[in-house]
C-alpha cells in the first residue's frame, strides 16, 4: 500500500495554511507557534482518530468485513435492507468519518447485495445515507468538538443529547430503504 502524501487532505491543508499565512504577512515562527498550540489542544482527538482508522483498516484487510456481511445476511435475510443504513452509521461511529465508513463497509454492502441479489448501488446509497447519521454520535467528532470548544468533560452530555436524533434518522432511513426497494424496485 502506498500513500501519495502530497495529495492527502492534511498535507494540502497545511500547505494552504502556509501559503495563506505568508500572503497575510505572518512569519513562519508565528505560524509554527499557532500550529504547535493547535496540536497540543487537539492531541487527544488526534490519538483517538488515528487509533480508530487503524482499527478499521485491520478489519478490512483481515477479511472480517466479508465475514460480517455473510453473517448479517444469513441472520436477517431480506430484512437486511432495513438495517443497511445502520451499518453505515456504525461505520461512521467507529471511524469518525463518512468517507471512512464507506471505505470500511462499502465492501460489506456489496457482498450483502450480491448475496441478496440486490443492486449494490442501492445498498451503497443506504450506507452513505446512514453514515451521515452516525456523524452525530461519532466519538471522534464529539472529541474534536469538545477539544475545539474547550468543553472538556462535556462529551457524554453531547452524546446523550444527539443520540435520540441519530436513532430517529437511522430508523426513518431504514424504513425508506427497505420499503422503497420492496414496493418499487423488486
Amino acid at each position: 500500500m502506498t500513500i501519495d502524501w502530497i495529495a492527502t487532505p492534511g498535507v494540502l491543508i497545511i500547505l494552504a495554511t502556509l501559503i495563506g499565512g505568508t500572503l497575510q504577512g505572518a512569519s513562519l515562527a508565528s505560524m509554527l507557534k499557532v500550529f504547535s498550540a493547535t496540536l497540543k489542544q487537539l492531541k487527544n482527538s488526534i490519538i483517538a482518530i488515528t487509533a480508530i482508522v487503524a482499527m478499521a483498516t485491520v478489519m478490512d484487510v483481515s477479511g472480517l468485513i466479508t465475514d460480517m456481511a455473510h453473517t448479517l445476511v444469513n441472520i436477517t435475510g431480506g430484512a437486511y435492507l432495513f438495517i443497511a443504513p445502520l451499518i453505515g452509521a456504525l461505520g461512521t461511529f467507529v471511524t469518525g468519518s463518512d468517507t471512512n465508513s464507506n471505505v470500511l463497509f462499502g465492501k460489506l454492502q456489496t457482498v450483502a447485495a450480491e448475496k441478496l441479489q440486490v443492486d449494490p448501488l442501492w445498498l451503497a446509497a443506504a450506507n452513505t445515507s446512514g453514515a451521515t447519521g452516525g456523524k452525530m454520535i461519532s466519538p471522534q467528532s464529539i472529541a474534536i468538538a469538545v477539544s475545539a470548544t474547550r468543553m472538556e468533560g462535556q462529551g457524554s452530555a453531547i452524546m446523550s443529547g444527539t443520540i435520540k436524533y441519530c436513532m430517529a434518522y437511522i430508523l426513518i432511513l431504514g424504513l425508506k430503504v427497505g420499503l422503497v426497494y420492496y414496493l418499487f424496485m423488486s
